[in-house]
């Protein structure tokens, strides 16, 4: 080492620094294999994000300040905005039993806002009819409450029966200024991916539980919805009549319940045609063309009037 220049001193450090942190990876690494899921699970829920800003100096300088900050976004924190600003859109479905003085409130599952004017998307089931003892069909009677307490008494939109969706319409009678509703924001259900992250909500008392799609299939066991797609359109189409499956148990026993991602939007519901399992769900694209049914046979009805 005494024989060595400065300029060869330089270089052999340099190139001791860059043996040290080549050694230094591989024993991250070998570490990281071998540490707890719970440890692992914790680094890789951490995202994070650049923000650069450019501050304008004065007029006569030409050079510019630029500011680097970091900002560390956590999942937690990206699941309480979910819940938070989609439970004001998730109501309870109310049925109304008995006749006279014996009538009984009977939460039968949720539904979600979807319309300005209060109009709600629920699974057809949960409406399901109920014949008298001479095989007569009875006329059922619901309400909604919805996330502020308002409760109010609904029609049930007419769908045909082979509809994953149908709607409830709120009544107005007596209500002398129309409140204002939390929309629900419905995403492309198209763009799911497996092993996404998602958040169920639902239950009489809203409750919360999180996993990951496990699987996407037209078909409960069928993995290749597009194989028979011929264009985009076909791909949309299939993939809008999706089966969602979940790691999830517990919140998708109501009907109703549904199902958002990590950017707040909800990606599917809870129906009976989505399969017996209490884990499965139909994509909000259900949800968006039941809505476009509706939209088109009231301009229809419009038109004949």
């Amino acid at each position: 080492m005494e024989e060595l220049t400065k300029q060869q001193i330089v270089l052999v450090t340099l190139l001791v620094s860059f043996i040290t942190s080549i050694g230094t990876g591989i024993v991250t690494v070998a570490l990281m294999d071998q540490a707890p899921p719970g440890v692992t699970q914790t680094i890789n829920r951490v995202v994070e994000r650049t923000i650069e800003k450019v501050v304008q100096g004065p007029a006569q300088q030409t050079a510019s300040v630029i500011t680097k900050e970091t900002i560390v976004v956590k999942e937690d924190d990206l699941v309480v905005q979910a819940v938070e600003k989609n439970s004001k859109s998730i109501v309870s479905v109310i049925w109304i039993s008995g006749e006279g003085d014996s009538l009984k409130d009977v939460f039968v599952g949720n539904g979600l806002v979807v319309g300005k004017d209060g109009l709600v998307a629920i699974d057809p089931s949960i409406t399901g009819q109920v014949q008298d003892f001479e095989g007569n069909f009875v006329p059922q009677k619901f309400k909604v409450i919805y996330s502020d307490r308002l409760t109010l008494p609904v029609s049930i939109v007419p769908a045909s029966a082979s509809s994953k969706i149908i709607f409830l319409k709120p009544i107005f009678d007596g209500v002398s200024k129309p409140p204002i509703f939390s929309l629900a924001s419905l995403a492309d259900s198209v763009s799911l991916k497996l092993g996404q992250t998602v958040i169920a909500l639902g239950g009489e008392k809203v409750s919360v539980a999180t996993g990951i799609v496990s699987n996407l299939s037209e078909k409960l066991g069928d993995t290749s919805v597009s194989s028979t797609a011929t264009s985009t359109a076909d791909i949309v189409a299939l993939k809008n009549s999706q089966i969602i499956k979940t790691d999830i148990h517990t919140i998708g026993k109501t009907l109703g319940s549904i199902l958002v991602n990590l950017s707040s939007d909800v990606v599917g519901i809870r129906a009976i045609s989505a399969g017996e399992g209490d884990n499965f769900y139909i994509p909000s694209g259900a949800i968006v063309a039941a809505l476009a049914k509706v939209s088109a046979a009231t301009t229809t009805a419009s038109v004949i009037r």
